[in-house]
């Protein structure tokens, strides 16, 4: 999942731009979500992580077709929350390469998606204590 993700958005095309990146805030929004009360979390960063997953979900537009991808086992420790850091970081630069050359309107919605996922990353890295 995380390969075929981060190959979609890298691509040129707006549409699995954006359904690779609604992908990935689900995934990692589901992903804070499962650690929220872990023993030793903090739980507000948890929380913060899937509050932002969800807040630039509901920005782009839903795919146009497949299936959501399964909420993954984690590693233990704060390396076991890595992957979908980093997925949430290439989904930031996804959106903020994606703005340049929309319209006004447009890349103000891109880049507010691409601060919640930022906002999102940060949060999910401190949650096992990075």
């Amino acid at each position: 999942m995380l390969s075929d993700t981060m190959n979609m958005l890298a691509s040129s095309e707006p549409r699995q731009v954006f359904a690779a990146a609604w992908e990935a805030f689900d995934v990692a929004g589901r992903v804070a979500d499962a650690v929220t009360w872990e023993v030793g979390s903090d739980e507000l960063q948890a929380l913060v992580a899937a509050q932002s997953c969800s807040a630039g979900q509901a920005l782009l537009p839903p795919p146009e077709s497949g299936r959501p991808a399964e909420t993954p086992v984690l590693a233990e420790g704060a390396e076991g929350l890595d992957p979908w850091v980093d997925l949430l970081r290439q989904v930031e630069a996804a959106l903020v390469q994606l703005s340049d050359g929309q319209s006004a309107e447009a890349r103000a919605v891109l880049v507010e998606a691409a601060g919640h996922a930022d906002v999102g990353a940060t949060a999910l890295a401190a949650v096992r204590g990075r």
